[in-house]
């Protein structure tokens, strides 16, 4: 069970997430992604591959390699404030490119409601040390809610599917003991109420 809970950490692990989302996105039942032309569809998994995954892997590897973080699991939390400036960062940039194709309004309102993610569990960070895993879940579970709310469309297969992982997710971080219950609820909080805020912008 340690072993599988190990491995599902690394699979769904945060910088994975905006990916993850974008690809969902792309392939929503509403016309405003179905209409989208393919080379845009494909830009977008590039942008986030590239600023929300490639980029901050890399320069999270440089802080280890130069003894600026002790892990690059970031298991501790003094290990996690460069790492998330810099994720911030690419988030931004990678808006900046996203925003020049003219995506639909509700994909930038999750790039947006990720991004008060990240500074929300930046600042607590400062004092605690929640999961970091659960805010990317949470953030796309929130993110599924807000279109499921908005869209006209039948997407409860796909929230259940991402409430049971979100479910596994923090069972896999308790089992491996990198969080205590409080510090996964409060992750999945971080980045689950940031989309749901974002209802307030629609």
């Amino acid at each position: 069970m340690r072993i599988f809970s190990n491995v599902l950490s690394w699979v769904f692990q945060p910088l994975l997430m905006p990916l993850f989302g974008a690809f969902i996105f792309v392939n929503l039942p509403v016309y405003a992604f179905r209409l989208l032309p393919e080379p845009i569809k494909h830009y977008m998994l590039v942008c986030n591959a590239l600023f929300t995954l490639l980029m901050p892997v890399i320069l999270i590897l440089l802080l280890y390699r130069f003894g600026l973080i002790s892990s690059v699991r970031l298991d501790k939390r003094e290990d996690r404030r460069l790492p998330l400036l810099i994720t911030i960062a690419f988030h931004g940039v990678n808006f900046y490119f996203l925003y020049k194709v003219h995506l639909p309004v509700l994909y930038y309102l999750f790039l947006l409601g990720a991004f008060f993610a990240l500074l929300l569990t930046t600042f607590i960070t400062r004092f605690w040390k929640i999961s970091m895993h659960m805010t990317g879940i949470g953030g796309l579970c929130g993110s599924i809610v807000l279109c499921a709310i908005v869209w006209p469309v039948d997407l409860r297969i796909l929230l259940a599917t991402l409430f049971i992982l979100a479910g596994a997710i923090g069972s896999a971080r308790l089992i491996v003991n990198a969080h205590t219950p409080a510090q996964v609820v409060a992750g999945f909080s971080a980045g689950f109420f940031p989309q749901l805020g974002i209802l307030l912008m629609v």
